[in-house]
């Protein structure tokens, strides 16, 4: 297992929602891990997914913002890229 790691293209002022996935994430990945294959990142653009659902549920986000999340490959590293409005604003990768 390797480890997960973050880069935050707004790293200060970040609203509390996204404060709540990155503490949601490294519970849930910094003990165990992360398998760097498709499975692997699949298990957690699912869980970046559901727990943005979640917070849509309790209305920690608010309607008028778009998040997603999207894996991308570039030059053979994949990244979980993390989008409000269509815009990045969170990724997350594999250091090497």
């Amino acid at each position: 297992m390797e480890r997960l790691l973050s880069h935050s293209i707004t790293p200060t002022d970040k609203p509390e929602w996204l404060l709540k996935l990155q503490r949601a994430i490294n519970q849930g990945y910094s003990l165990r891990g992360i398998e760097n294959s498709e499975k692997g990142w699949r298990e957690l653009k699912d869980f970046v997914d559901w727990f943005i659902y979640k917070l849509y549920d309790r209305r920690d986000i608010t309607v008028r913002s778009r998040i997603t999340s999207y894996l991308m490959i570039e030059g053979g590293q994949t990244e979980l890229h993390i989008k409000r409005n269509k815009k990045t604003i969170q990724i997350y990768y594999i250091s090497k």
